[in-house]
């Protein structure tokens, strides 16, 4: 009888240990949250549509972030570009994608992540307007008047020359959209973008403004080509103690997913 009983207690026992063994191994880690601060109105690299993030960045990232999974919870957050450029260097922010690099102008940003894409920027004019040679105009003509999206830094060093002499007078505004609608009112001469995001906001205006004739911009000068990047606040360190760790699994994840795409295997 006392045999029975203690096979009994040590039957429950070892049934005990088990449990809050089982228990311990199943619990999931604490994920921590990274947010990365995405432009909106970026097609096709990143744009809102409907309320949710798109394009081929955001893509990219995505698949990035399912294999860091099991450590780190990533939210894209869709902002304006030059409000999120503004995050930055306020500290506010821990990451912004995507910029290229500007070590000098933006010294408020670093490290970049590994190259996500090089894009090609280029300015498309009205006819009877071009950038190429522009500072042998003559001081009697009157200035070029130039769109840019706000906060984009993508002026080459004629350009910014020409913009010293009066050659050109730039506006910013707010996206692509809004300048390719100023240039068929010809309410601007040229605009400077990347160049597959012009073709495809060009596209979309012959779509939704019939009465703009797309037809009247030609693409006049290739302007510089950059890499674009994920951009991380470089004074982060103690304000996001995760900092070092998370770019360094953010560029393995990233090349990963790259190094996929160039070999033409999906993803998981």
């Amino acid at each position: 009888m006392i045999a029975r009983v203690t096979l009994y207690i040590w039957i429950c026992f070892l049934w005990l240990f088990n449990t809050h063994s089982f228990g311990q191994v199943e619990k999931s880690p604490k994920l921590q949250k990274v947010t990365i601060l995405v432009d909106d109105s970026y097609p096709p690299y990143s744009y809102l549509s409907d309320g949710s993030l798109y394009g081929i960045y955001v893509d990219l990232v995505k698949q990035a972030a399912y294999l860091l999974r099991d450590t780190y919870k990533i939210d894209l957050q869709p902002v304006p570009w030059k409000r999120g450029v503004a995050a930055l260097e306020q500290g506010e922010a821990f990451a912004l994608m995507p910029p290229y690099i500007h070590m000098k102008k933006r010294p408020f940003i670093w490290p970049y992540s590994v190259a996500l894409q090089e894009e090609v920027v280029v300015a498309f004019c009205n006819k009877g307007f071009t950038l190429i040679d522009v500072l042998s105009r003559s001081v009697t003509d009157p200035p070029i008047n130039v769109g840019l999206n706000a906060g984009f830094m993508i002026l080459d060093e004629a350009l910014m020359e020409a913009q010293k002499r009066g050659k050109i007078k730039v506006w910013e505004n707010k996206n692509t959209k809004a300048n390719i609608l100023k240039l068929g009112k010809k309410r601007i001469d040229c605009y400077i973008n990347d160049r597959l995001s012009t073709l495809i906001g060009i596209n979309n205006m012959k779509r939704s403004h019939p009465d703009i004739d797309t037809g009247n911009f030609l693409e006049d000068k290739t302007i510089l080509r950059r890499t674009a990047h994920i951009g991380y606040l470089k004074e982060g360190n103690d304000k996001f103690p995760f900092k070092n760790d998370f770019i360094n699994k953010m560029d393995d994840a990233l090349s990963t997913i790259l190094e996929r795409q160039e070999d033409g295997v999906g993803s998981e």
